[in-house]
């Protein structure tokens, strides 16, 4: 059985790909740490997700067209 893949919450619907040194994934990678302890990166980076979803959704590939 295989096992899931981490994704990295910085860039969103890209796997982890431990470009941090030292990060295991993202739970204790530094970049993922300092974006959301910032509350101005933490906001964009929310932005950015939102700007991703509805991108998929407008094409087809979203969460929303995957339940349909």
């Amino acid at each position: 059985m295989s096992r899931p893949v981490p994704q990295c919450p910085i860039r969103p619907g890209e796997a982890c790909l431990l470009c941090e040194s030292g990060a295991t994934g993202p739970e204790d990678c530094g970049l993922v740490w300092l974006v959301m302890h910032d509350p101005d990166l933490r906001d964009r980076l929310a932005e950015l997700r939102l700007e991703r979803i509805r991108e998929q959704q407008q094409t087809g590939r979203g969460p929303a067209a995957r339940r349909a």
